[in-house]
């Protein structure tokens, strides 16, 4: 099918990825694409889509053919002889202008300060509270120690980095059915129930969000091999949006629920607070995305819509989401344009939403 649509030039704000190397580093691609955590044979790795994908994409983007071998040495090449220029070419051919980095996530340790002098664009912070929670529960802190740990280390986010979210993995750790419990509840069976304590910090730091008018991301989705993903179907959170307590700060479900992504759109469509981001999905699941995005566009309102790579250590895949987004989008607009669901000049207006202009409001940009 031929696309009616080029969303190429569209400028793009990452809403959900993380920090990657400010070097050339001597790593392996196909192991960095994989999310298991398992020592996975070396054929697997290169056989996967993903890894198949960016080694296409990289042909295309370096001007070499033939083997994957020349594709990485062509790569390593570039990398070595000018890494902040390839950087630079990588981000103007994905038309990325704003990443929204992760900070609790760090498979590359570098310099903040030298990672912004690095990418051609805005960085912005986004604080996830499991980088406070483990350690209270790994160092078995007191309550009152514990509290006040917690409470410094949001505020110290929020006015020395200058976040513009906050973030949970609470999926990762204990599942996403959130209950309410009472501060006396919590302080009397404190560090006996790690269910119970990581649901009392991750509602007050919703409370927390509320008085800064700051949005908040739950990671809701498939991930790493560690995830449970019974334990992450985004409806679990329903009871959650319907408590008008913390109804009022917007929640972002990470990564769209996939592959709950009809689930996720539905929970968008019902709540007003409630919006949905691709990272992940997008460049992870290459066949499933045309799957999850057309799931969740079913129900969900098209400006609650946001693109994210969920790209980390290599800087190729910030870029190779976005180009992958583009093109997927690009071909299911155009099936709904042939549907009469919608016109040409609303498919790039919901483009530019979902790339840049639905990010830029509910993060406050």
């Amino acid at each position: 099918m031929q696309s009616l649509f080029d969303f190429s030039q569209i400028p793009v704000i990452d809403n959900h990825c993380h920090l990657f190397n400010l070097t050339y580093q001597e790593r392996d691609l196909a192991k960095i694409l994989s999310l298991s955590l398992q020592d996975m044979p070396q054929e697997q790795l290169e056989n996967s889509l993903i890894y198949r994908k960016m080694i296409a994409e990289l042909k295309d983007f370096l001007g070499v053919s033939g083997c994957q071998q020349r594709v990485l040495d062509k790569r390593k090449e570039a990398m070595l002889s000018d890494y902040s220029g390839y950087v630079e070419r990588l981000f103007k051919d994905g038309a990325i202008n704003t990443l929204l980095i992760d900070l609790g996530y760090k498979p590359a340790h570098v310099s903040l300060d030298q990672f912004e002098d690095l990418v051609p664009g805005q960085v912005k912070y986004i604080y996830r509270i499991e980088s406070v929670l483990d350690d209270i529960w790994k160092n078995k802190y007191d309550f009152n120690s514990g509290e006040e740990k917690f409470y410094q280390a949001l505020d110290e986010a929020i006015n020395g980095l200058n976040i513009v979210a906050m973030k949970s993995i609470i999926g990762y750790r204990t599942g996403l059915a959130i209950k309410d419990r009472t501060r006396a509840e919590i302080k009397e069976n404190w560090l006996e129930d790690e269910k119970q304590f990581r649901e009392y910090f991750l509602l007050r730091a919703i409370e927390k969000c509320a008085e800064n008018k700051l949005p908040i991301q739950i990671h809701a989705s498939f991930g790493e091999s560690n995830l449970n993903l019974l334990h992450n179907n985004p409806l679990l959170l329903k009871e959650l949006f319907e408590d008008q307590r913390y109804n009022r700060v917007n929640v972002i479900l990470v990564h769209g629920g996939y592959p709950y992504s009809f689930e996720a759109g539905y929970l968008a469509a019902m709540y007003p607070n409630v919006y949905l981001d691709i990272s992940e999905m997008v460049p992870f699941v290459p066949l499933g995305l045309r799957k999850g995005l057309r799931d969740m566009l079913d129900m969900a309102p098209l400006t609650k819509i946001m693109f994210g790579s969920d790209g980390f250590v290599a800087p190729e895949i910030h870029w190779l989401a976005a180009k992958v987004a583009k093109y997927e989008l690009a071909l299911l607009f155009t099936e709904l344009v042939n549907d009469k669901l919608f016109d040409l000049e609303y498919g790039y207006q919901t483009a530019e939403n979902i790339f840049f202009k639905n990010a830029k409001r509910v993060y406050s940009l």
